[in-house]
């Protein structure tokens, strides 16, 4: 990986008007994506993970540039395409692609695969001739483990998996440096939840892509990333090397939906005082001071008056939370030391 990232999210924040009443006039504010930061490395994958309407999907929609931000800055290859318009966005878009969760629905259905992978370069005015259309279709294919024949079929004719195969060939027709990958394997089979994952990795090694993976799913998410981030309600909460986290995350919230993974070990600790309990807020009107200090088993005073900056704990951690310390030795200290720090 390179000393400077390829992305580099700085401040990201995504509003949206809530609109009422006969003229439609502005009520409140939904804060789907409140003051986010981190960057991307070339050839890294991040994975991006939390509750259903934390904030994670719209932030992928928003460095894909398919929303707009509210504020903040996401430089890409050195350039700042936040603010860009949609035409100036058009020749960048090549280079950031996007996967998504349901492949059906993002797959035009009276077209062939094979007209489906040309139109994406086309788009792009890249088309040659029509042989050099023929062989990049079926090199895309070879790319992703389908036989040339899929070509002529049309997506209604493919299982989930193959479907979701096809997504990422079309993704990976223009040569991009950057994909989003979107809960790209919520909607499939276990087992070929698995096939996919290890294209993807393949595919990452094979032509040194970067990739942001959204998820749900830490069991998922293990799999993929090189470092995990966790988003709480518009909030980036943890960021962490992949290893490190799954050794011990250091945000309550983290600790939370890590004991929320099945664990194949009968023998291993249920982690039943980490449960999460009550509902997530509503981002129309988060809490004050630290969004999660709500459900928290071990908020503190200070955790409802102040909000907690995402600060540096060594390792290459990075936590939001007040009663997260570091050790005398340099490090953070463990998760068993935050779930008994003394209240103030």
């Amino acid at each position: 990986m390179s000393a400077q990232p390829l992305l580099s999210v700085r401040g990201i924040r995504k509003l949206f008007a809530i609109r009422g009443g006969l003229f439609r006039r502005v009520k409140a504010e939904l804060r789907a994506v409140d003051g986010v930061s981190f960057d991307i490395a070339a050839g890294e994958t991040l994975g991006l993970v939390g509750e259903s309407g934390c904030g994670k999907s719209t932030l992928a929609r928003c460095v894909a540039r398919l929303h707009e931000p509210t504020d903040g800055s996401i430089v890409f290859e050195g350039e700042d395409i936040a603010h860009k318009s949609m035409r100036e966005m058009r020749p960048l878009r090549r280079r950031i692609q996007l996967v998504f969760q349901d492949p059906m629905a993002s797959l035009n259905p009276r077209k062939r695969v094979g007209s489906i992978l040309r139109d994406a370069s086309r788009i792009q005015g890249l088309g040659g001739s029509r042989q050099e259309e023929r062989d990049r279709v079926v090199e895309l294919l070879d790319h992703v483990g389908l036989a040339a024949a899929y070509a002529d079929r049309h997506p209604h004719e493919l299982s989930g998996g193959q479907r979701q195969r096809i997504g990422i060939a079309r993704a990976l027709a223009l040569n991009p440096r950057l994909i989003v990958a979107d809960e790209p394997v919520s909607a499939l089979d276990v087992s070929v939840q698995a096939q996919i994952l290890n294209l993807l990795k393949e595919l990452q090694e094979k032509l040194g892509l970067s990739i942001l993976f959204i998820s749900h799913d830490l069991g998922v998410i293990r799999h993929v990333s090189d470092r995990i981030g966790v988003m709480y309600l518009g909030k980036l909460v943890e960021l962490a090397p992949a290893e490190a986290f799954y050794q011990g995350p250091l945000h309550p919230y983290s600790q939370a939906l890590l004991a929320a993974v099945p664990m194949p070990d009968p023998d291993a600790a249920t982690h039943a005082d980490k449960a999460i309990e009550g509902d997530i807020p509503s981002p129309i009107n988060p809490p004050s001071g630290c969004r999660f200090h709500t459900r928290c088993p071990i908020a503190a005073d200070i955790c409802s008056r102040v909000e907690p900056a995402l600060e540096h704990h060594g390792e290459g951690r990075q936590v939001a939370c007040h009663l997260v310390t570091t050790s005398t030795t340099g490090g953070p200290t463990g998760a068993q030391a935050v779930r008994t720090f003394s209240r103030e």
